[in-house]
């Protein structure tokens, strides 16, 4: 059974560094970490799961303290882990198949979720045999890879997987790491201004830092070395050609977006991203045809790596499938083929943002007189009945003149919150109807809810409901709630004083 030995270069990471170890404590033979100059207790945690500590001098060069850590592995195989990552559960037996296999640098699966809960994916080749010229290169964002294809390595691509943390601290945390990276990318740049790698990663940490013009310079001028010279691979060069294809978008240039982005996807075949930005383009441009293709595409790929089949670009964004059935449902809709926008609504109305969303598109669409918009909207109260569901088939109700069709929703959408709106329409729509005992009950809630902005003209409906029902005292106290909060109305005091004469004349 080939020995596998964990290989770490840490400095300062008490706080992440006992996940990172529970993670692999069964998984590897050996745990080799290199500090370069922690002042916390990050030696003494990983001495506490056994750790091999070697201590080095930070000479910002991150390849020099990696190899270092490969120096002291006694495994025949290497795993390269950061203290903000963890091995997912359930990896060990599927590393120990991998191990096994004649291949000698495996690409695993990183997903890296930010402060904001967005998730991201990525392929790097972190395992790895341990063999006599191979080892990391280049200063930052150091790589394996040219050194195991020197010696004739092969690669294969793994569904092993690691969650990185590292993208959801806070934003001085991440500024001051941005800084340091880009001062070490500066300098390679320096050395060799015409290397391509580098002025990808640059391009990246200034969009990152926010300077997205300089940072988009420098993706053009890495993305502009010829492919016979350049050091990046097909899979790099898609992700350039996205990330200029939404800068193309921002500034309004839409045809060279598709461009690129029909490039991406060219280079690329397996990822989302380009095919999911080319559809949102040809939403703008109302070619809704072209655009469910492309969102087809982007959903079938999507379904096809959340299974576990790998990625032909270096960096992807996981999308929800909702949120492209969502897209889908409005280009089926704008179609015409409505059994269609069916089978994808039942896909991402479990997403309260998506579900409010489409109503609110079928909405416009209603107003714009495209009848097959009623139609879904009484479909989805059906399949996903709500508040908000209700309350928009009441106004339709209302703007169509059908009130006990909105009296209908109304009470429908009651049942789901008790709201001051809701009851007010109410009220309105039962009083059309001439259902004035009903009306009359409906808006007697108000009487003791001055703070609702409906207060106002509830008691002034109710007020009118009571005179004509003959209930001149209930009448009375509807009109003096009134002035009592519009003091100076003297139509309100004529009324109190008409209605005042009224109760003392004898019947």
């Amino acid at each position: 059974m080939p020995r596998l030995s964990l290989c770490m270069i840490v400095k300062n990471e008490e706080s992440f560094l006992p996940g990172c170890l529970e993670s692999v404590k069964d998984v590897v033979d050996e745990i080799i970490l290199v500090d370069t100059g922690s002042t916390d207790k990050t030696v003494e945690i990983a001495r506490s799961y056994g750790a091999k500590v070697f201590f080095l001098e930070w000479k910002n060069d991150f390849s020099i303290a990696r190899n270092e850590s490969i120096k002291h592995a006694t495994g025949d195989w290497i795993l390269v882990l950061d203290a903000d990552e963890r091995l997912n559960p359930g990896q060990k037996e599927k590393i120990r198949k991998y191990l096994n296999l004649s291949f000698d640098g495996l690409y695993v699966r990183i997903l890296n979720t930010d402060k904001d809960g967005k998730t991201s994916i990525a392929e790097y080749p972190r395992l790895f045999r341990k063999k006599s010229g191979v080892k990391f290169e280049r200063k930052i964002h150091e790589q394996i890879s040219p050194s195991i294809l020197k010696v004739g390595g092969k690669f294969a691509k793994t569904d092993i997987t690691i969650t990185h943390l590292g993208y959801a601290q806070d934003d001085e945390t991440m500024r001051k790491k941005y800084e340091r990276n880009l001062q070490i990318l500066l300098e390679e740049f320096q050395e060799n201004p015409n290397d391509a790698y580098t002025c990808y990663h640059i391009g990246i940490t200034k969009i990152l830092m926010q300077e997205k013009e300089e940072g988009i310079k420098f993706l053009e001028k890495a993305i502009s070395i010829p492919k016979e010279i350049s050091n990046l691979g097909d899979s790099l060069r898609a992700q350039i050609y996205n990330i200029l294809g939404r800068y193309e978008i921002q500034i309004g240039n839409i045809s060279q977006a598709l461009e690129y982005f029909v490039k991406s996807s060219k280079l690329a075949p397996v990822q989302v991203s380009s095919y999911y930005q080319a559809g949102l383009v040809y939403m703008r441009k109302s070619n809704f045809t072209l655009a469910k293709n492309f969102f087809e595409k982007a959903l079938k790929n999507l379904h096809s790596v959340l299974r576990g089949k790998t990625l032909d670009i270096a960096f992807e964004n996981l999308f929800e499938p909702e949120e492209i059935s969502f897209k889908l449902g409005i280009c089926y809709f704008k179609e015409g083929k409505l059994n269609k926008v069916k089978e994808h609504l039942l896909k991402f109305i479990s997403s309260e943002q998506h579900y409010t969303e489409f109503i609110d598109f079928l909405v416009e669409e209603y107003k714009n007189g495209n009848k097959n918009a009623i139609q879904l909207i009484r479909y989805i109260s059906g399949v996903k009945p709500s508040f908000y569901i209700f309350k928009v088939l009441s106004g339709i109700s209302q703007v169509e003149g059908d009130l006990e069709m909105a009296v209908n929703n109304l009470k429908l959408a009651l049942q789901f919150k008790d709201d001051d709106e809701i009851r007010y329409n109410l009220g309105v729509c039962l009083a059309g109807l001439s259902k004035f005992n009903e009306a009359i009950d409906v808006l007697k809630w108000f009487g003791t809810r001055e703070d609702s902005r409906f207060f106002y003209d509830a008691i002034k409906l109710l007020a009118l409901l009571y005179l004509g029902a003959g209930e001149f005292q209930n009448a009375l106290s509807c009109y003096e709630l009134m002035l009592k909060h519009n003091p100076t109305d003297e139509l309100i005091k004529a009324r109190i004083n008409s209605i005042a004469h009224k109760l003392t004349i004898p019947s």
